[in-house]
């Protein structure tokens, strides 16, 4: 659900590493300009759906890359890396991201978008934001918040999506305790993770799969199974909401 294909070395390969795998990608990018420019090279990988972003730590952003955005959403189903950070290092620009981040949802709400959402340190006002625009069955990715918040994020009908980094400690793994398989997607996010010394790749969603098999007591089979219908659900929500 989250892989940043356009900032490995070599992202042909590692898609095609995927496809053999039986691993589909969903290609975020950080601005319009970059789904612009992966767009062609993505239509020729069978396995990779290309996902139109606004990252908020790019925030300000021009008004060039707004209206891009604005002109790029009917072409694609997906949307991400878009929300909000209020982390040290992105609190500085509060107001515009917010700013940013409800331009976004005003020009997809009721289009029936698969969405991968940013939100540290910011989950209520995404959730506020996401609320106020009636958006429901967002991904939230690689989430780092509360218990009390994630509750109220799952009561909201939004999903998340676990990578390695997120079950390498007892916290992370008490955090996902609370969350039904029918909520759960996998992402890699990379190559911003790491396995060992090397950035992670599709390839090692594995990795997650079993972990989570583990956590949940099912068995790999069957745990790549609830995955896989996760998907096939909002994918299906997707559909039902472009007809609107």
């Amino acid at each position: 659900m989250h892989c940043h294909l356009d900032r490995y070395p070599n992202p042909r390969e590692i898609a095609e590493e995927a496809e053999k795998a039986g691993v589909a990608i969903v290609a975020i990018t950080n601005l319009p300009s970059h789904f612009v420019a992966g767009k062609e090279p993505a239509s020729r990988l069978k396995n990779v759906r290309l996902s139109l972003g606004l990252h908020p730590m790019l925030a300000p952003h021009s008004q060039r890359e707004l209206d891009l955005f604005a002109q790029l959403v009917p072409t694609t189903s997906y949307i991400g890396e878009v929300g909000l950070d209020f982390s040290k290092d992105g609190i500085g620009s509060k107001e515009r991201q917010i700013d940013t981040f409800r331009f976004v949802l005003e020009r997809i709400a009721g289009k029936g978008k698969i969405l991968s959402i940013h939100s540290r340190k910011a989950e209520s006002e995404v959730l506020s934001c996401l609320r106020d625009r009636s958006v429901t069955g967002a991904t939230f990715h690689w989430y780092t918040g509360t218990k009390e918040m994630l509750s109220k994020i799952l009561d909201a009908g939004h999903f998340l999506s676990v990578n390695s980094a997120m079950l390498k400690s007892n916290s992370g793994k008490d955090l996902l305790a609370i969350v039904p398989p029918s909520r759960c997607l996998l992402e890699t996010d990379g190559p911003y993770t790491r396995v060992g010394r090397v950035p992670s790749r599709p390839i090692h969603l594995h990795q997650v799969v079993e972990q989570l098999s583990d956590l949940w007591s099912l068995s790999i089979g069957a745990t790549q199974e609830k995955i896989a219908n996760n998907f096939r659900t909002m994918l299906q929500r997707s559909s039902d909401g472009s007809k609107n």
